[in-house]
């Protein structure tokens, strides 16, 4: 019994970890992914900037990777707590009630959190796979380089969804117990 109080939380924390590391890098990658042909712009440069959709797939990308932070220190808190590392005084017990509260509220938002990190990754992958399917005649090695990065950039996206739903999924399954 005791093992399973503690295997909740560590398995969401690894869980919230990963979904950051995801998010982290789908932001690295869109951000730095550039695409330097005549064929788009006139000015020969197609970055995330120029398009709304990787524009949103950036925001999401940040959106997810602030919540998931913030998320991640209070299931920290929790393992924590539940291994007497805090503090035993009223300071401690305080902080810990905090966290479980918390908790409790991140469960609802952390649905909301899925399925915004999951528009995002399809967001990204709709808009490049119709612009690959549409203009395969004249898109080049350096083009397609480009697209397999925004494609990989929402894969990252959309398997951090899946760690939220993981997590969501937990967080059901021990509010039942």
């Amino acid at each position: 019994m005791a093992s399973s109080r503690r295997a909740l939380p560590v398995a969401t924390l690894a869980l919230r970890v990963l979904a950051l590391l995801l998010l982290a890098a789908s932001i690295i990658i869109i951000a730095t992914a550039e695409l330097q042909d005549s064929i788009f712009e006139p000015q020969g440069i197609i970055t995330f900037k120029d398009l709304y959709a990787y524009q949103y797939v950036l925001a999401v990308g940040v959106i997810g990777c602030a919540y998931n932070l913030v998320a991640a220190l209070f299931v920290a808190i929790n393992v924590a707590g539940r291994r007497k590392m805090v503090g035993g005084g009223e300071a401690g017990t305080v902080l810990l009630i905090c966290a479980d509260v918390v908790s409790i509220i991140n469960s609802k938002k952390s649905h909301v959190c899925a399925v915004l990190v999951a528009t995002g990754g399809a967001v990204g992958l709709g808009l490049t796979v119709e612009v690959q399917r549409r203009l395969r005649v004249i898109l080049d090695s350096v083009s397609k380089t480009f697209f397999i990065r925004v494609d990989i950039s929402c894969g990252a996206l959309l398997l951090a969804s899946l760690c939220i739903v993981f997590i969501v999924m937990l967080s059901s399954f021990s509010l039942t117990k």
